[in-house]
Parts: C-alpha cells; sequence; structure tokens
C-alpha cells in the first residue's frame, strides 16, 4: 500500500473516500441483517440502499465490505461527495478506487487524467467499463452517497457497469434519494435487492439490545417499544436518545415517555437535551471543530488556540458523540452527517463571523502543511475568494514547473468564481500555463488575449500595476502564447513567432527567453531539424542558467536530449541526460516533472542501447512522464518505450494493451500525429516479433497506408508519409518481397539524406533494412557491405535499437560479418566493432546480453577537424592497428581498390606521404 499511497499522494486523491468508515469493536452489530442481505446480494449481484442521513447505510455497508474480505473477495469503495459529479474527478476516483485490480492501468489512466484534463470522458468511461468486466476475480465494489451524481455521462458508465457486469461482480450502491440509474430490467427479472429504510429500521428488540451494548443503558422491552413507536427504529433517532439518556441521568423507562423521535422537534431537542447535556468545553469543541470536513487533534488545537483537542476527541469517540474515525490510528475523525449539519446550522446562527473565522484558520493550517487544494477550499468556504486568488497566484507556478501539476490549478480555478478568475494578470495567466500543457491550447491562448487586452487596457479588469509589472506580464503572455501554439503542433507558426519575440524582448527576462528557445528547440524537434533543435536548446540551456531556473534547465537538456538521440548521437544525449538529473536534484513531490524529464532521457538512451533491464530498474518517473506534458513528441517516445520495453521482455499483450491505450487516448484528445505514430510502432513491433497477419490486421483496421491529414498543418505531412512508405517497407520485407521493399527502401534513404543527414538514428534503420533487402535479394555481399557500414558507424555509440528492430532476418549477414573477424588483429576499433556484433547476436538470437551502460570515448571531433569522413576515420583505425589492404578490404567489405582511393584522400587530409607516417600519427591522435 505504500506504492499506491505515493500514487494517490501524486496525484491528489483522498484516501479516506476510498475506505469504509472504521468499525469500532465495540460497535452494535446486526448480524441477522447482514447475514440476510450478504445472501440475497450473492444470488443478485446488485444491492442498493436508499434512506435517509442516519439510517445506519453506511455502517451497514461496512460490515458487508469486511464480511466480502474475509471471503476472499477483492472489495474495492468510493465514498462521494459533491464535487463527484464533475466527470474529471469521479473518473479519478473510481480509477483510484479500482487500482488494486490492475495497477499498471489504473497508474496509467490516472496519468493519462492529470496530463489531460480537456478529454472525451466517454470515450474513458468506456475504457474502464471494459477493463472492469474483463477482470476474472471475485470482486464487490461498494459506491456510498450516489445522491450526488446527476452527471448524464457518470450515470451512463453505472447504467453499463450495471447492465453488462460479470457473474463474478456483486455491485453495492447507497444513497439518500432515488438512484437516477435504470435499474427496471434487474427488478423485472428478480436480479435487486434493494434495501429501504424499512429494512434498516431496528426493531424494539435491537433497541433494547443496542441500548445495552453500545451505551450500557439497561432497557425494558416495555420501554424499547416505545422507543421504537416513537423513533419508528430510526438509527439516527434511537442514537440520538441514547446520547440523551446518557446524558441527562434518568432512567430509560422515565426518559423514553416525552421523547418526541422524528418529528419537527428533533433539532431543538438534540441542542436542548443532547448538547445541552454536554460539558461547556465540549459543546464549543463541537460547535468549533463543525466547519471541518476532517478533523484532528492537532488541527482542532490551532483552531481553537488551545492544547484539549486529543482529550475532547477522545471522549466524543469513547461516548458515540456521532463522530466517525476515518483511520484505525484515531487521528482523523469526522462528524456524522445529519450531526454536522445541525452543528453548523447552530454556529452559523449563534456567531456566523465565527464560522468564516474557523474556516481560515483552517485554511492557514493545511497550507503550513502544503496541502494547498484543502487550503484554498476553506477559504472558498469563507468566502474569501481574494484570498484564495492571491493563494493560487503565489503556489500555481511551483505546482506547475516542479510538480508539473497542472490538473490541480485547473481545479482550484473550476472552486474560484468566474469573477475572481482576472482579479490579477498572474493569475490569468498561471491559468494558460496549465491549460497549454492540458491539451487546451485554443483556451490558453485564449486567457493570454484576455490577458494582453487588460495589461493595455488598465480599466478593463481595474488592476493597478506598476511599469515593470505590466512589461513582464506582457512578456509572459506572449511566452505562453507561442508555447500553446507548438502545443497545439503548429509548429512553423510557433518558430515564427518565437523569432519574431527573440527580437524585440528585453534581454532582461531570462526565463522567457529561455522558454522561447525551449519552444523553438522543440519546434525544429518536430520538424525533424535535429542540428537546429540542439542548437536552440544550447541557447534556452545558457539563458536558464542565467535566469536561475532548474525548470528551463531541464526542458533544454531534455530537448537537446532528444535531438542527439535522434542524430544517433547517444553520448551527447548522455550527457544531456547526467546534466537534467543535476538540475531536477532529489526526486520528491515538489520536482516530479523534473525528475521525469531526466529520467525520461536516459530511459530513451537505454532503449536505443537495447539495455531494456535498466530502465526497469529506474526510479519509474519516466514512465509517469505521460501525466506531465501535452506536447506529441516526448509523449509518443514514453508510450513508445513502454511498449518497446515490454515486447523485448516477452510480454506482447501488455504491449498491445499500452499502444492501444495511448491509441484511445490520442483519439479522445484529437492528437492524430500522436495516434499515427503509435500504430506504426505497433505494425513495426508486430512485424518484430513475428506477428506478421495481425500487423496486416492493424493496417486494415486503422486504414493506416491512407491516413487522413487534412487537420495536420503542412510541415507535419512529410513526416506522416516517410513513417508509412517505411513501415510499407517493412511489411514487404516480411512478406519476402525484398525487391520491392529495395526500391522503397533507397527512395528513402536518398531523400533523407537530400532532405536532413542529420537524421542518423532513421537512416541507421533504413541502412539495415536496406542490407536485408540486399541479402534477401540474393545480393548478399552488398547486403554484407551495407550492415556493415551501419555496424561500423553505430558500435561507436553503441546504437543497437535502430538495426535490432529489423528482427531475425539479420542473422545470417552478422554472423557473415562476424565469421570476417580478423583473429590476430586487435585493436580498440576492432574490439568495439566485435563486441557489438557479438551482442546484436545474443539478443536476436534471445539469449541474455550484457548491457552497456559507460559510453566510450569519443573521437568524433577527428572528423570534423581534419575534415575526415567516417569511413577515412575507420580506414585509418585499421593502419594504425597493423592491417594490410587486403585485411582493411575484407574488414570493411570493401574492394581494395577502394581501400587504396581512401587512403589517397587521408594522406591528403593529414598531410602524410606512407602508411607508416598515417599509422603514427593515428597513434599520436589516440585514434588507436
Amino acid at each position: 500500500m505504500d506504492t499506491a499511497r505515493s500514487i494517490f499522494s501524486q496525484f491528489q486523491i483522498l484516501e479516506t473516500k476510498l475506505k469504509p468508515p472504521y468499525l469500532r469493536a465495540q460497535a452494535f452489530a446486526r448480524e441477522s441483517l447482514t447475514r440476510r442481505v450478504e445472501a440475497e446480494a450473492a444470488a443478485t449481484r446488485l444491492l442498493t440502499l436508499i434512506a435517509p442521513a442516519g439510517s445506519g447505510k453506511s455502517t451497514l455497508m461496512a460490515e458487508l465490505y469486511n464480511g466480502a474480505l474475509s471471503s476472499g473477495r477483492h472489495c474495492c469503495w468510493l465514498s462521494l461527495d459533491v464535487d463527484d459529479n464533475e466527470s474529471a474527478i469521479f473518473s479519478k476516483y473510481f480509477i483510484a478506487c479500482t487500482y488494486g485490480l490492475d495497477i499498471k492501468s489504473a497508474e496509467r489512466e490516472l496519468a493519462f487524467l492529470k496530463y489531460s484534463s480537456n478529454r472525451d470522458y466517454s470515450a474513458l468511461f468506456d475504457t474502464l467499463l471494459a477493463r472492469i468486466i474483463s477482470i476474472g476475480i471475485e470482486i464487490t465494489i461498494f459506491i456510498d452517497d450516489f445522491q450526488y451524481i446527476s452527471n448524464p455521462e457518470i450515470i451512463r458508465f453505472w447504467n453499463r457497469l450495471i447492465l453488462h457486469a460479470p457473474p463474478t461482480m456483486c455491485v453495492v450502491i447507497a444513497g439518500r434519494n432515488r438512484l437516477p440509474l435504470d435499474l427496471s430490467r434487474r427488478q423485472i427479472s428478480g436480479m435487486l435487492t434493494d434495501i429501504t429504510q424499512n429494512d434498516l429500521n431496528l426493531t424494539a428488540t435491537e433497541i433494547q439490545r443496542y441500548l445495552d451494548q453500545a451505551h450500557n443503558i439497561p432497557c425494558e422491552i416495555k420501554s424499547a417499544e416505545v422507543l421504537h413507536h416513537s423513533t419508528e427504529g430510526w438509527v439516527a433517532g434511537v442514537q440520538l436518545a441514547a446520547l440523551a439518556i446518557s446524558s441527562s441521568n434518568t432512567p430509560a423507562a422515565d426518559f423514553v415517555e416525552g421523547f418526541t423521535g422524528k418529528d419537527k422537534s428533533l433539532t431543538e431537542y438534540l441542542l436542548q437535551t443532547v448538547l445541552s447535556e454536554l460539558p461547556s468545553d465540549v459543546r464549543a469543541f463541537l460547535l468549533s471543530s463543525s466547519p471541518l470536513v476532517r478533523f484532528s487533534a492537532v488541527l482542532c488545537d490551532h483552531i481553537n488556540e488551545a492544547d484539549n483537542g486529543h482529550q475532547i476527541i477522545e471522549y466524543l469517540d469513547k461516548n458515540n458523540i456521532f463522530v466517525v474515525p476515518e483511520d484505525r490510528d484515531g487521528i482523523w475523525y469526522r462528524y456524522h452527517h445529519l450531526f454536522e449539519d445541525f452543528l453548523r446550522s447552530e454556529l452559523k446562527k449563534q456567531n456566523p463571523l465565527r464560522y468564516n473565522e474557523i474556516c481560515i484558520r483552517a485554511a492557514q493550517w493545511w497550507e503550513s502543511q502544503d496541502l494547498l487544494t484543502e487550503s484554498i477550499q476553506y477559504y472558498l468556504t469563507a468566502n474569501n475568494f481574494d484570498k484564495a486568488a492571491d493563494l493560487i497566484t503565489a503556489r500555481a507556478p511551483d505546482i506547475a514547473l516542479l510538480r508539473g501539476d497542472h490538473s490541480t490549478i485547473l481545479d482550484w480555478m473550476r472552486r474560484l468564481p468566474e469573477k475572481y478568475h482576472t482579479s490579477q494578470p498572474q493569475l490569468v495567466l498561471n491559468h494558460a500555463w496549465s491549460c497549454t500543457f492540458s491539451r487546451d491550447p485554443e483556451r490558453a491562448i485564449e486567457l493570454c488575449h484576455k490577458a494582453l487586452a487588460g495589461l493595455e487596457d488598465a480599466t478593463l479588469f481595474a488592476w493597478d500595476l506598476d511599469k515593470a509589472t505590466i512589461e513582464t506580464c506582457y512578456w509572459q503572455a506572449k511566452t505562453t502564447e507561442v508555447i500553446a501554439i507548438v502545443a497545439s503542433d503548429e509548429l512553423i507558426k510557433s518558430a515564427d513567432k518565437c523569432k519574431q519575440i527573440l527580437d524585440s524582448i528585453p534581454k532582461t527576462e531570462l526565463f522567457d527567453i529561455s522558454s522561447i528557445y525551449n519552444c523553438l528547440a522543440y519546434s525544429m524537434l518536430g520538424q525533424r531539424e535535429y542540428v537546429q533543435s540542439a542548437h536552440y536548446a544550447a541557447e534556452a540551456y545558457k539563458f536558464s542558467i542565467k535566469s536561475g531556473s532548474n525548470y528551463g534547465s531541464v526542458w533544454a537538456e531534455f530537448l537537446g536530449g532528444l535531438a542527439n538521440v535522434e542524430m544517433g548521437k547517444l553520448r551527447a544525449a548522455s550527457e544531456n541526460a547526467s546534466k537534467a538529473s543535476q538540475k531536477a536534484g532529489p526526486a520528491s513531490d515538489n520536482n516530479i516533472s523534473l525528475c521525469a524529464m531526466a529520467d525520461f532521457i536516459r530511459s530513451e538512451i537505454n532503449v536505443q542501447k537495447c539495455n531494456f533491464n535498466v530502465p526497469a530498474e529506474s526510479s519509474g518517473l519516466g514512465r509517469s512522464f505521460i501525466s506531465l506534458y501535452g506536447p506529441v513528441e516526448p509523449l509518443l517516445a514514453a508510450i513508445r518505450n513502454e511498449a518497446r520495453k515490454l515486447v523485448w521482455g516477452g510480454q506482447l499483450n501488455l504491449a498491445w494493451e499500452v499502444l492501444h491505450h495511448g491509441q484511445e487516448i490520442a483519439l479522445s484528445t484529437n492528437q492524430g500525429r500522436l495516434h499515427f505514430g503509435l500504430v506504426a510502432e505497433e505494425i513495426e513491433l508486430q512485424i518484430w516479433s513475428g506477428q506478421v497477419a495481425e500487423a496486416k490486421e492493424t493496417v486494415t483496421r486503422t486504414h493506416f497506408f491512407t491516413f487522413d491529414t487534412s487537420d495536420l498543418s503542412a510541415e507535419l505531412i512529410p513526416a506522416i508519409q516517410d513513417t508509412t512508405q517505411l513501415i510499407l517497407a517493412r511489411v514487404l520485407l516480411a512478406e519476402n518481397q525484398a525487391e520491392k521493399a529495395l526500391k522503397i527502401i533507397v527512395r528513402l534513404i536518398n531523400a533523407t539524406r537530400i532532405k536532413n543527414d542529420s537524421r542518423v538514428r532513421l537512416l541507421r534503420a533504413l541502412a539495415t533494412m536496406k542490407a536485408v533487402a540486399l541479402w534477401n535479394n540474393n545480393q548478399k555481399k552488398e547486403g554484407v557491405r551495407e550492415l556493415d557500414k551501419v555496424i561500423n558507424d553505430a558500435a561507436q555509440e553503441d546504437h543497437a535499437y535502430p538495426i535490432l528492430v529489423s528482427g531475425r532476418q539479420l542473422l545470417p549477414i552478422l554472423e557473415e560479418i562476424q565469421s570476417r573477424h580478423h583473429q590476430g588483429i586487435d585493436s580498440n576499433e576492432l574490439k568495439v566493432k566485435n563486441n557489438f556484433v557479438n551482442r546484436l547476436l545474443l539478443l536476436l538470437s534471445g539469449e541474455a546480453a550484457e548491457s552497456v551502460v559507460e559510453l566510450k570515448p569519443t573521437n568524433a571531433n577527428v572528423a570534423g577537424r581534419y575534415e575526415l569522413t567516417g569511413r577515412e576515420i575507420s580506414i585509418l583505425k585499421l593502419i594504425g592497428a597493423g592491417m594490410a589492404n587486403s585485411e582493411i578490404a575484407g574488414e570493411l567489405v570493401i574492394s581494395i581498390a577502394t581501400v587504396k582511393w581512401h587512403l589517397h584522400n587521408i594522406y591528403q587530409k593529414i598531410d602524410v606521404k606512407s602508411r607508416t607516417a598515417a599509422a603514427a600519427y593515428a597513434r599520436k591522435i589516440s585514434l588507436i
């Protein structure tokens, strides 16, 4: 449960809503009613409890819950409240309620909810329904206080769950009013157990036992019958009578004669007979703590500026005075709803100012505990909207930037009355920022324009701002707007606006400048301009350091790392990851988003190196990355990497589930490019795992080769078209149509090199596919030569994935390359290459291959400084190792004439005239 508690804390989930009320050991048990209800519910599998407050619904449900647990059933509990009528909040709590049924799916669903508050909840509910009804274990779902639900989306979900519930599932729903559900079919078929107030009412005999067992009050059956007649067996009424008898020190027989039960004078009777008989300090405590949703001794002592909270709570608990413990440790409590309503009403009548004062003091206490949602809610309850707005304004940046928690900010804004949303420009801009990262860029842009209008016209929102604040807010609005544009995948438009801003923004606005450069880096990444992306990320890092922003620094290293991976520079990407980790600091709730980005880059590098055991041992924060950001590019990589790890671990069904869930989210949030990328990944992984027929089914099901690009901006379409062709070539290779595949692959390689030869990861994958196509087309020597060139290049970076994704068709080619290894020649270059080939063979054979964690020192600068090509550097290294021309030709699978031609070029570039001088030069510059 520690893991669950950590997850619930991350997603702002109150655990107390997920547990039944704690039953005291001395609580009055109704064994006969419980046994009857259990037997009937086991037959019908649907139980409803409809009765007013104080009828004993929750207590009976808690007894049923404990009974179901003891019988070996898996039990899920959810107590609803007024906020749960929102689809976003209900879905979050229902997922948490059923967390233990499928932990990985629940964590993904929670993450997507947090990442995208602006989504199709009907689709989400359908997914939850499919997952829940597919669970094969015995399960009972308990839902309390259903009277708060009227949302059609939520009601539709429950109607469908009840209709399609499997035989292993039992559903128990309690509420004060008639349920707004379609239960007619169940009623007609006799498959509904309906418990009403009459069923819950105590009999005279039970009243007699209750007074004796729970309150130590001796009572004759005749007096119990009088009390039953007066209260009609209403549980709360009987409990009130018991409290009154205990307080008055009057024999039960004398007292019950005057008890009025449930008539109109009940509240007056409660005040006069129960409350007035309590010690004065207890009465004062009850009234002052009544505004609290839940309370502890520490909180109450703060409210009352006293130190007797523990003693009074112990007194209330011991005497059963309508307090409900919320944990087994006796720390947190709440009042029974009936008593809570009465106490609050009395406090407001007696001292309305005191009521608001208590709420404000409670807000201050929760704020000191860094539990801002509770704090803000108390300020709102006290109608102190200005303070709530101030708190949101002050704390939102940390919540959003460090924790990546935008859903909480959006929830605060939902609770804050609309007219206070524009109380200050920073509040508007914080709201816009969170909308940007919650898949609602249109709303974010609208809010930015609203802020800009208010900054231009001071009378619009009555903002009284100095010149410096106006300028700061102006550039913050402009920056947030362009980030929203890039988040909506309008990459060229965003880049143009970024460049315009950089021409005019004051150099003092360091954080905004770093954000704009990060925006440019992302835009270039999406357009596959990786050199520019890395350049802008470096600029972003420089300005973020000047501004002291770890947030900007980690984003810069994150984007730079992604660009370097695409350029095949895993060493450089590893440096990005290290710097990102350093800036993020140790993982905690306060910097969760920064740690997730750093962890994500490391996971990306390890996947590219096929170190699939390393991500499994990492902190796991990279997986939660999907909960933090809306932009497509990192989200695609995060989901893709999780699926790849599962496939390489043999967990194919889980991998498809991950990809399908991501595809569903992409569709429900109108992210066409994300959906396309995840479908492409599914097809590629199905081919790799030998499921060619399934891959073709996926192509047909998703209309992959006729993907509709009408909703995409023009700059994104070429990448879609290239990916379509690449997947077509993979399908053709899998179907042994090597000649057709080869034509497509060669065309893609040539087009990629013409457009941008920095796309090294893609070129390595295409070149590997070309080698397979050549080999399968009986051009074996050419196939070996092609793959050998890829290996010579990729081995220096341990870049295995673009090669291995072509699958087992590579085995004969790799074995041929391995057979050419010159045992008598020893050089670092050959060791690296041969170790890399051996590792590829082990991985493709399904054997355990040692992970490559430490990257080797790079000599890549030699090519730039002396203008040597990669092939020329390889030949120079082999010369230094003492290999003859014929041996070099055999090692590199090229002709002797080609070796001589490369040697001529090398001699000219490094200004030497012999092999001996070239070998000496290779040693001098540490190539060998």
